[in-house]
């Protein structure tokens, strides 16, 4: 087994949380607006279990079996490489809306998106999973307060 394969996504996704949260900081900063959170946001009140279970399991599987195995997957094999990115990563950034957050958050995800389809295309599957694994777990970190 290739450790690098598994390795360098997992550092990618961490490396990404990190700067992912720090970017939605400073928006929300630069950028106030009262957060409203819809009731795609029920994960947020759920218990610490729950959170695992959505946040840490079901998301980052759904996310990019939906996002990069299909959609994007389709514009590869057609040699739509920049339009499959752009546009199942801006499709990622607004599916987060549905997940109870609000438009700041659109433009945050789809440069997650972009990197997570970035991941697929050099890693695959695999690779993307574990990187938004590593990414969602680190999340989970900060929202449990473990």
């Amino acid at each position: 087994m290739d450790f690098k394969k598994i390795l360098i996504p997992a550092l990618i996704g961490f490396i990404l949380y990190l700067i992912n949260s720090n970017f939605l900081k400073t928006m929300f900063n630069l950028f106030p607006i009262t957060l409203t959170l819809t009731r795609g946001a029920w994960w947020i009140y759920a218990p610490w279990y729950m959170k695992i279970i959505y946040v840490g399991i079901f998301a980052p599987i759904f996310e990019e079996l939906v996002f990069r195995n299909i959609i994007f997957k389709w514009f590869l094999k057609r040699n739509y490489f920049l339009i499959g990115l752009m546009f199942s990563s801006v499709l990622f950034g607004f599916w987060h809306i549905t997940s109870g957050w609000g438009i700041l958050k659109v433009a945050n995800m789809t440069l997650v998106g972009i990197v997570f389809a970035l991941v697929y295309k050099k890693y695959g599957l695999k690779g993307s999973l574990i990187c938004h694994f590593a990414n969602n777990w680190l999340a989970l970190v900060f929202i449990l307060g473990i």
